[in-house]
């Protein structure tokens, strides 16, 4: 249900929503790349092995997922600000457990905790921009979003390796509970009427997966984001095994990471009210394609170091900027059609894209060799090309 009050639809409230929204992307993202640097040396001091610390990454994704519809009908019952708030306090105080952590299942169950709180402030902080925005001018918002997923992307993997070789991973996690604070205190200077009391409407799920300009765009953009998960989640141990690379030195790559998508993102801001969303979603998916091309080319041939560092960090870089092209396009071509429950169709949006990722995350770990790895990698980017080259109806 959108929220237009004169109020709601003020510069200065427009601002400050795109800015709490920010801040919950930033802190949402943060919790996986300001973690990814300490995962060799958070294993070794609490015992956890990789492939635990692999599912550390899976159930974050899994259950950044599982709860985004159900925080929706908390922002349409309750008001998108007191769910932003809970959501963005369990979030804290999950986040500053973790740096208290002394055993695997104590990792693993904070990390549950910790996603479902990041999956409610994500959610909610998209359904707040939806309800301002439409059509390409949505698509530009969430392309800002995406730049702010640059500062997790290339900020947080950079903190976390200095942290994590100066001062302990612990503290890793100390900070991500102080920046977490800061789009709470923001969202509570917010002011927003709360939604009037409205019977839920019956079958929206089954109207929205019977819409195939929705399920395919959705399903595109959960795609994209299954591919960057996998790579995420393998990457820390690539650098440090494959490459024997320090932290510091994989958190300072998290620079061509944040540059990369930073480059998507504002291709999308520049380009999307010339040639609409549809036709960007395709771009980034072929943007993708060629990155993990890339990525197996690597795994083909027994390559020295000096050659296959070059070749992996420009698939991954490609990969990048190929999502930040593809997803926000991808969240915005999948409701911007729709007539009514846009916002609650950004949850199910939310749930499609992070649960597909959630399950490549999982089915990741059991992917021991590199190239079978990447080859993987490359089907589900061939597969999203096919898919966002159908035609499109609603069935």
């Amino acid at each position: 249900m959108r929220q237009d009050t004169d109020q709601g639809s003020a510069p200065t409230t427009h601002r400050a929503v795109v800015a709490t929204a920010c801040g919950a992307v930033v802190v949402a993202q943060m919790a996986t790349t300001i973690y990814l640097p300490g995962m060799p040396a958070l294993g070794a001091d609490i015992g956890a092995s990789e492939s635990t610390l692999q599912l550390s990454v899976a159930v974050f994704v899994v259950f950044a997922a599982l709860p985004v519809v159900a925080w929706g009908r908390a922002a349409e019952r309750f008001g998108r600000v007191p769910a932003f708030v809970a959501a963005g306090l369990l979030f804290v105080l999950a986040s500053a457990a973790l740096a208290l952590i002394t055993n695997a299942p104590e990792l693993l169950g904070l990390r549950v905790i910790q996603a479902i709180g990041a999956g409610g402030i994500a959610v909610v902080g998209r359904m707040m921009i939806k309800d301002l925005f439409s059509g390409a001018d949505l698509a530009r918002q969430l392309a800002l979003l995406s730049m702010a997923f640059v500062v997790a992307l290339g900020g947080g993997q950079v903190i976390g390796g200095i942290v994590t070789s100066t001062i302990g991973w612990r503290y890793g996690f100390v900070i991500l509970a102080v920046l977490a604070a800061i789009p709470v205190a923001f969202a509570l200077r917010i002011s927003l009427p709360k939604p009037a009391v409205t019977l839920p409407v019956k079958g929206t799920a089954r109207r929205l997966f019977g819409d195939r300009i929705f399920l395919a765009s959705a399903v595109a953009g959960g795609i994209g984001f299954a591919v960057i998960v996998m790579i995420q989640q393998k990457s820390a141990f690539i650098f440090t095994d494959r490459f024997a690379l320090p932290p510091w030195v994989f958190g300072l790559f998290g620079v061509l990471y944040g540059a990369a998508y930073l480059g998507g993102a504002t291709y999308v801001r520049r380009a999307v009210r010339g040639v609409g969303a549809r036709v960007m979603m395709r771009r980034g998916a072929w943007i993708m394609l060629a990155g993990c091309v890339l990525i197996t080319a690597v795994w083909v041939v027994d390559l020295p170091r000096a050659i296959a560092l070059p070749i992996f960090l420009a698939g991954y870089v490609t990969s990048t900027f190929g999502q930040a092209t593809l997803f926000p396009n991808s969240a915005a071509h999948a409701v911007s059609h729709l007539a009514a429950g846009a916002a609650i169709a950004v949850s199910w949006c939310a749930l499609i894209q992070q649960g597909l990722a959630g399950i490549a995350s999982l089915a990741g770990p059991a992917l021991t060799g590199l190239l079978a790895w990447s080859l993987v990698l490359t089907l589900l980017a061939a597969a999203n090309v096919a898919l966002v080259r159908t035609p499109e109806s609603r069935t």
